[in-house]
Formats: C-alpha cells, structure tokens, sequence
C-alpha cells in the first residue's frame, strides 16, 4: 500500500547540508525498503553563527507498506498504524501520514 507523509524537526547540524543529510539518513534507516524522502526546507533557528547551528528541516516521504488486511479499508488503518509504529520514539514521530 502507497503511504506518504510529511512534517518537519529541529536538529542541531554543522551547516544546510548536514541537517538535511541527517533527516535523509535517519527517515531511511526507520523506513529503509521503500522511502523516498525530499526536504522541501531547511532554515537556522537563529542567525547566530557558530559551529553546530540549531535547524528546522521540513521534509516528505512516501513510500510502500506491505499489509495484509480483507478490505481496503483495513488495509488503510493498518499501513497507518505500521507506520506509526515504526517512528515512534524517534524524532520523525509526529510526522502526518496519509494514505491517497
């Protein structure tokens, strides 16, 4: 079943690239057979310069969910709640799912 989320986390990175690697990294290592994660935004927190800057990464991910259920329906809630399941107690676990 095609599942697709979005959401956004604040992270400590060395710079734009890095915290946009450490979400890439760290969505497919929860999600690694299928995901496909783009980051729509990455902004400091604040213009403060240091080495290890504070950032707010946005980002999307969709991907497919192996369920097995008798209805559509069913299939729906349960590639849903597997998805939940798999992010909870990490950063990405209030990411908003959807299943189109």
């Amino acid at each position: 079943m095609a599942v697709r989320g979005f959401g956004g986390v604040e992270l400590a990175a060395y710079g734009l690239a890095d915290a946009e690697h450490q979400v890439e990294k760290e969505i497919r290592a929860l999600w690694p057979a299928a995901a496909a994660v783009e980051v729509t935004d990455v902004a400091r927190v604040d213009e403060a310069s240091r080495i290890v800057e504070e950032f707010r990464v946005r980002y999307r991910v969709r991907g497919l969910v192996a369920v097995e259920a008798d209805t559509q329906a069913d299939a729906r809630k349960a590639a849903l709640r597997t998805m939940r399941d798999r992010f909870i107690g990490s950063r990405f676990e209030r990411i908003t799912w959807e299943v189109p």
